[in-house]
């Protein structure tokens, strides 16, 4: 299941992400069906071709599955993001909700917090596109590439995902990523470039590489400065005992010893991610006078790195597992591409659009002991009437109705739904969820 941070960062990014899907629309208008060819053998190859050819951009693509990704480097991306949206922490949303999908069902936490009431949906005409600076323009470029591959790909694909990358110190990565039947569905005009936009999925992370790195640099400045105990507590995956890692460690420490902090260059070490959760670091001895090499497995989790096992090199040559990934030094020149699946994609989905259907009546803050003021309604409006849990619920059966119809999602049985602060549970089969998109849908009672 999803962490709850995870699960904010659509309320958090909602600016820059409507930006960001502004550009990429822009981009889209221009993409054809017809046109450039991309053969399955080479969809990928041929992505990277005409990002070179059209754009001089160098882009990295693969697929993974059934989804096609592009990975591009824009320097000065998120300084330019930075200026559309706000300096201060937004207020987080007073509805979160986190779904899984588990053999024939789709399951759902809530969590709210304060009051709440339902977002009153406006028509809202899609915005014209705007004249992008550079760095979006570069994104908008490989973006209108990547749609052109996967409208005319004969390979059987489902989804596409971009990943635009900052070089600047900040190390953050924007991830775009949908399905293409929506694309397509734009392209003909049978839904909005609005509609589109909150189908796709956005977020902002720190590079995966340079988190592992941060957590080996670390690490290694620590083994002169803390004891073993000490050490092994803070730096060790939650899944490894310390005593896996105990005569690893010794011979780090011994491999490292008198060796001069700022004689440490993490930037230099070759980073490789291999799994959702999983990066190599490759620290070479030679430049710090020695033979050989350490080979770091971190793992990553909510944006933090621990070591899951630490291995002794001693002509520098990766162990047989890893040979298939090439030399260190080559590692840049490939990404990590998770496949994207549709059961994901569609709780994501549903989770996403109930998080955007509600809105806080509460102000965002309030003196300490005292109870949070309700927000007067806006000069003219009527007060937003309060909404509840089951409320929620309900909202839920029927984004849960209206999505898996999108994209024909049939292979579940329930949807159950769990309010994770009273423990209230729901279960609606999967053959009464359309009744939830009824303009009065059925009376929702909770499993006693």
């Amino acid at each position: 299941m999803k962490s709850r941070r995870s699960s904010l960062s659509m309320g958090r990014h909602a600016r820059r992400s409507k930006l960001v899907a502004l550009c990429l629309a822009a981009g889209f208008s221009l993409t054809s069906c017809g046109g450039s060819s991309y053969p399955k053998a080479k969809v990928a190859e041929r992505l990277v071709a005409v990002c070179k050819s059209e754009y001089n951009l160098d882009v990295k693509a693969q697929v993974a599955g059934t989804t096609l990704g592009a990975q591009v480097e824009i320097p000065g991306l998120m300084d330019e993001l930075r200026k559309f949206a706000p300096s201060t922490m937004p207020e987080l949303p007073p509805v979160l909700v986190e779904g899984k999908y588990t053999p024939q069902a789709l399951d759902f936490r809530m969590f709210s917090r304060g009051t709440f009431a339902k977002v009153e949906k406006k028509p809202a005409g899609d915005e014209g596109p705007r004249e992008p600076s550079e760095p979006l323009k570069k994104l908008q470029q490989v973006s209108t590439a990547l749609m052109r591959a996967c409208l005319s790909t004969d390979a059987p694909l489902e989804f596409y995902k971009l990943v635009a990358r900052d070089p600047g110190p900040d190390h953050l990565d924007i991830l775009l990523s949908g399905h293409i039947l929506d694309s397509k569905r734009a392209h003909m005009y049978a839904i909005s470039i609005s509609e589109l936009q909150s189908r796709n999925e956005f977020s902002l992370r720190h590079q995966p590489e340079e988190v592992a790195r941060a957590a080996v640099a670390g690490f290694v400045a620590d083994l002169s400065r803390r004891p073993l105990p000490q050490l092994l507590s803070r730096y060790t995956a939650p899944s490894k005992r310390f005593g896996d890692l105990l005569p690893t460690v010794l011979a780090v420490a011994a491999d490292l010893k008198g060796v001069k902090e700022e004689n440490l260059k993490p930037e230099e070490w070759p980073a490789r991610q291999v799994g959702k959760e999983t990066v190599l670091v490759y620290l070479p001895l030679k430049p710090m006078g020695g033979k050989g090499a350490h080979l770091f497995s971190v793992q990553l989790q909510e944006e933090q790195g621990t070591l899951l096992a630490i291995e002794k090199l001693e002509d520098g040559s990766l162990p047989a597992q890893h040979r298939s990934l090439g030399p260190p030094k080559d590692w840049s020149n490939a990404f990590y591409l998770e496949a994207i699946s549709l059961p994901e994609f569609v709780t994501e989905q549903i989770a996403k659009r109930v998080m955007s259907e509600f809105k806080s009546t509460e102000e965002p803050a309030a003196p300490p002991g005292n109870k949070p003021a309700v927000k007067p309604a806006p000069k003219g409006e009527p007060a937003a009437q309060p909404a509840t849990i089951q409320d929620v619920t309900i909202s839920l059966m029927g984004a849960a109705a209206y999505v898996t119809q999108n994209y024909n999602f049939k292979g579940f049985n329930e949807v159950s739904v769990v309010d994770a602060l009273k423990g209230t549970h729901w279960v609606v089969p999967a053959a009464e969820l359309p009744l939830y998109r009824r303009r009065n849908p059925p009376e929702l009672k909770p499993i006693p």
